[in-house]
């Protein structure tokens, strides 16, 4: 690539880059109230409230974050457990910051963010579960005892799964029900993740707060199914931006999980030619469902990884492909879906069922 032979600046921006992933956290999940730790560094910094997921699957979606390329640009289009990982010859972020001699560590908390999806491409240290989930705490503590040890330049990654399904919070607010638990695992992942943020800004750093993707609720029929889902639920996402240089207050411009990677070396004074989060340019954004279940997205075909919705969400209105069905919504659309091929040749998965079933994904 044409980007990877530009010259990279000698002296950091930064003496550190912190990115904060919390998977399966809904736009309208971040708030002052519910979300204190997230909250106060959007408001030390930008807050984007129209931020975007390409897909509701974590693999996808973090290979999104850490290249810069779109799911069929990167061609990961469903998650590690169905045998999807990144090419050898994609370039991550941590490629790019080991070249220019920063420090570079992973620490993360499920199997859909952990290596066998490619996800360790150069990070020096990479940590996570070999199969299922880990408590955040226990991802936390690793993270913190790496940067202790760290001088300067360091840029890290942190991947909580606090909020994806099954919801076992430890308090909740509110009555017994998957609303009520889902938003007590976002309250206690931002609750356990504001330390090492705060560190990291009082260090003089800079932090990159977001998620892979949302989840359904009780907007569609089956709820609880962000992986069959393209709905804005789904595919919007918080994201807040802080650290020195960075302007303070709310971002209402469109963006996407893509700019992330762009932004993060920009940040750090690394050279890249990609728009990043503060100089893109959308009106609208493309994306796709994870997959096909027909019980809960009506006549979509074939069932599984190959039969997935794309759909072009427009300033004010939207338009599904639906395999199986057709074109849903606003014809006008249409030219975008130009850019989003569909997907062939889906890889043969490598977890059991029972595996996949204890991260919260329920394969058809």
């Amino acid at each position: 690539m044409l980007w990877l032979l530009l010259s990279c600046s000698k002296t950091p921006k930064t003496p550190g880059v912190l990115l904060v992933t919390l998977d399966t956290w809904r736009a309208d999940h971040f708030s002052e109230a519910l979300t204190p730790e997230a909250w106060a560094v959007g408001e030390r910094g930008a807050r984007f409230s129209d931020a975007w997921s390409p897909m509701g699957l974590t693999t996808p979606a973090h290979a999104t974050i850490l290249t810069g390329d779109l799911p069929p640009g990167h061609g990961l289009r469903a998650n590690n457990h169905h045998g999807y990982a990144l090419a050898e010859d994609a370039v991550t972020v941590a490629e790019r910051f080991r070249e220019a001699g920063w420090a570079s560590a992973a620490f993360v908390s499920a199997y859909p963010a952990g290596p066998e999806g490619g996800m360790t491409q150069g990070f020096e240290v990479f940590s996570g579960p070999d199969s299922g989930e880990r408590p955040t705490a226990e991802t936390l503590a690793e993270a913190r005892a790496w940067l202790d040890q760290q001088g300067a330049p360091w840029f890290l990654w942190v991947h909580a799964y606090d909020p994806h399904g099954p919801y076992e919070p430890l308090d909740w607010d509110g009555e017994d029900s998957d609303k009520a638990r889902y938003a007590g695992e976002v309250r206690q992942a931002d609750r356990l993740l504001g330390p090492l943020v705060r560190e990291a800004l009082a260090r003089g750093s800079h932090v990159i707060w977001t998620s892979d993707h949302g989840e359904v609720l009780d907007e569609e029929k089956c709820g609880v199914q962000h992986e069959r889902s393209s709905h804005e639920v789904v595919l919007r996402v918080p994201l807040v931006v802080a650290g020195p240089g960075v302007s303070r207050g709310p971002v209402d411009r469109r963006v996407g999980l893509s700019e992330v990677g762009p932004t993060l070396l920009h940040l750090a004074g690394l050279e890249d030619p990609r728009a990043d989060l503060f100089t893109v340019e959308r009106t609208v954004w493309v994306g796709e469902s994870g997959m096909c279940d027909p019980r809960c997205t009506s006549g979509c075909a074939p069932e599984g990884v190959l039969g997935k919705d794309r759909v072009v969400h427009g300033p004010d209105s939207k338009l599904v492909d639906r395999p199986g069905v057709g074109l849903l919504g606003d014809h006008a659309l249409a030219p975008h879906l130009l850019e989003w091929p569909v997907p062939s040749g889906a890889p043969t998965g490598t977890v059991e069922a029972d595996q996949a079933r204890a991260l919260g994904y329920m394969d058809p």
